[in-house]
């Protein structure tokens, strides 16, 4: 396996090179880590600013991946590449599709809340048209130089998509070695402005959603016969930070979240509830490309 690490050279793209250590180390996975800088002019100018520019930003990209190479622990070897594109998206994704990468991992804004992830314009372009598995790290996020992942959770929404989720995310328990854990979020957030029902039919629909959750993770764990061992919890709370507050979460956990249905096939596409799942967990998201379940 190879994981791509989009390095920044900020906070965030420290984040998302711990994340990525964390997960080679956990899989033995090769890491590449790169650096994307603008393209410079096409034609040069006769004062040769637009050379002097791109010699800049070579430079500032490789002082950023000399500082990251220094920061890595001693078990985890990486590729160090920094690329010139027209943008960092068209960068990242060329550099994944060239060395055949099995996951890219990305860091997160710094107007994210401490703990959680928040998208940059860089990231909201790749989570709306990635071809790969995409890792984000929250705000923050560091390791010491012998973390693994130790449990895989799998955001279950109970759909008709789910348990090809949680099929999926049973093969990459396995290959991490870790066991399953299916988790559905409840999240009985109150409008300023309720509909004409008012707050108590709101909470009866919260509390159907809950039954119908519970029953669909029921089901799935009653036919398991997936290669890990698994199991089932519900979040439940106010909004969102409530629901994910609810419920325990290991050190070094993992959560798996799908594409909507929105999106198109065979890419990554964040919908209303992904992205929010995404911006309130406390701990890094792996976000997978919608399949033609």
């Amino acid at each position: 396996m190879k994981y791509l690490v989009g390095l920044s050279a900020d906070q965030g793209g420290r984040e998302a090179l711990a994340l990525g250590a964390v997960l080679s180390r956990s899989c033995g996975a090769s890491l590449v880590v790169c650096t994307v800088t603008p393209d410079t002019w096409g034609p040069p100018s006769p004062a040769r600013v637009d050379g002097e520019y791109g010699s800049f930003l070579h430079q500032h990209a490789t002082k950023a991946q000399e500082k990251a190479r220094a920061s890595l622990p001693p078990d985890v070897q990486a590729e160090f590449v920094i690329v010139s594109a027209p943008s960092a998206r068209e960068g990242l994704l060329q550099v994944a599709s060239d060395i055949d990468a099995d996951c890219l991992v990305l860091g997160s804004t710094r107007a994210a809340p401490l703990g959680r992830f928040g998208e940059g314009h860089v990231t909201t372009d790749v989570l709306r048209s990635a071809h790969l598995p995409v890792a984000v790290a929250p705000r923050g996020y560091s390791a010491d130089a012998r973390t693994q992942v130790r449990r895989l959770s799998c955001a279950f929404a109970g759909s008709t998509t789910s348990p090809g989720l949680a099929r999926r995310s049973a093969d990459l328990a396995q290959l991490l070695g870790v066991p399953l854990r299916l988790v559905t979020l409840v999240v009985r957030d109150k409008q300023m402005y309720p509909t004409g029902a008012g707050y108590d039919a709101e909470n009866i629909v919260s509390n159907t959603l809950r039954e119908q959750a519970s029953a669909a993770q029921a089901s799935v764990l009653e036919h398991w016969d997936g290669p890990v061992a698994i199991s089932g919890e519900i979040g439940d709370g106010k909004n969102w930070k409530a629901a994910f507050d609810s419920l325990l979460w290991a050190n070094a956990e993992l959560l798996v979240v799908g594409s909507s249905s929105l999106g198109p096939v065979m890419r990554v596409f964040l919908g209303s509830n992904s992205s929010k799942i995404a911006h309130n967990s406390p701990v890094p998201c792996l976000i997978l490309p919608r399949v033609d379940e």
